[in-house]
């Protein structure tokens, strides 16, 4: 199923989603998912409205956001799962948002989840727009215009971190670490965060440090492991990563590794 963005159909009929939003505004890696792109201002980095060179930014997220979910949908599918993304704010305006914060929002840590989710609550009608475009998953992302000397990486808040997360948002630095630009495999990274997958790069309350390093022993390419500075996205997308994202029951890695079970299991169990 292509993750092209349409404009759906107009209704009144109240839509209800099979997703009961237990785990956040985001569930299983399938359905339909809106992504709202918040163009943020804050105390260090702005958008220039009238500056061609802004505007191409804005335009090559759009792109990128293009290449991460048009991968997405294709893995899941190799799941079984339908996956279709609402992303296009060029044809779709109302995915489209402006922000501004007198805060620094540029931090390698979650301290600021309440303001950007307070900034959510007041601005955006999100039940409104879950019923127009008959959606069962919402993401964020705020898109903040660093330069190169900016050195945090693009991160993610939301019930993976924390069960009083509910709002799922990612924070896109568009330059970062001297000589980075953000590509799609770091939004696909990010956005599989959203769903509940787990960096698997550095040990963590969800992965042992010994299954750290079988991942570099074996040189892994999955792509919560690694991501290449590329806009080709040729990252695995695991089992272990369908299983984190609940796309699959069981995964053979969990019970080897003795990894942590996934938010999906541990949801149904309760």
């Amino acid at each position: 199923m292509s993750s092209v963005s349409v404009i759906p159909a107009d209704s009144d009929e109240e839509y209800h989603s099979p997703y009961d939003g237990s785990l956040g505004s985001a569930g299983s890696l399938c359905g339909r998912t809106l992504i709202l792109s918040i163009f943020t201002d804050d105390a260090g980095t702005s958008w220039d409205d009238d500056s061609e060179e802004d505007s191409a930014t804005r335009y090559d997220t759009l792109d990128n956001l293009r290449i991460s979910t048009s991968y997405l949908t294709d893995q899941a599918a190799r799941f079984g799962a339908d996956a279709t993304f609402f992303w296009d704010w060029e044809l779709n305006p109302d995915l489209y948002y402006r922000a501004f914060f007198s805060e620094s929002l540029v931090t390698e840590y979650g301290d600021m989840y309440d303001v950007q989710k307070d900034w959510i609550e007041a601005n955006i009608n999100t039940n409104a727009l879950k019923n127009k475009y008959r959606a069962d998953n919402v993401l964020y992302l705020f898109f903040f215009n660093t330069d190169y000397s900016n050195q945090v990486n693009p991160w993610y808040l939301g019930y993976s971190c924390s069960p009083s997360y509910y709002i799922e948002f990612c924070n896109i630095y568009v330059k970062f670490d001297d000589i980075y630009v953000t590509k799609p495999p770091s939004y696909a990274h990010e956005i599989m965060h959203c769903f509940g997958a787990h960096d698997l790069y550095y040990q963590n309350e969800f992965i042992p440090q010994k299954y750290v390093d079988h991942l570099c022993k074996t040189y892994s390419n999955d792509i919560m492991f690694t991501v290449f500075d590329s806009k080709e996205i040729t990252n695995e997308f695991s089992e272990l990563d369908a299983y984190y994202v609940g796309l699959c029951d069981e995964c053979e890695e969990v019970s080897k590794w003795h990894l942590a079970p996934s938010e999906h299991i541990t949801a149904t169990d309760n």
